[in-house]
């Protein structure tokens, strides 16, 4: 059982960082002056990067989010396709990984639907 907390720790530290770096994302633009174009293309090319950032941030946040909900359901560490056990390498890389490598391919191959 001492697993499954630690892996509950691990999710728990990796939701705060990713709720902490979502909060710091300050996306407002300061119109207080009139930018040269060359400054306005600068600030929309860096707006763009940040939107990116917190859009793969909050799907990152979801799917720890899904993995905690994994562990207290006890449903961790077992493929959502195919229900086999997850390599735990894997999930000690990935410890919200939701597929076993070999669905992962077929996900990333947009042969199986993400649930």
């Amino acid at each position: 059982m001492s697993k499954m907390n630690d892996v509950r720790e691990r999710l728990l530290t990796e939701r705060d960082l990713l709720i902490e770096k979502l909060k710091g994302n300050d996306l407002s633009v300061d119109d207080s002056e009139t930018p040269d174009p060359v400054d306005l293309a600068v600030r929309n090319y860096s707006k763009n990067v940040m939107l990116a950032v917190s859009e793969n941030e909050s799907r990152q946040l979801a799917l720890v989010d899904e993995a905690l909900l994994r562990v207290k359901d006890d449903e961790y560490g077992t493929c959502q396709n195919c229900e086999k056990a997850i390599n735990p390498k894997r999930l000690a890389a990935i410890p919200w990984a939701r597929y076993c490598l070999n669905c992962q391919e077929l996900v990333e191959q947009g042969l199986l639907d993400e649930e």
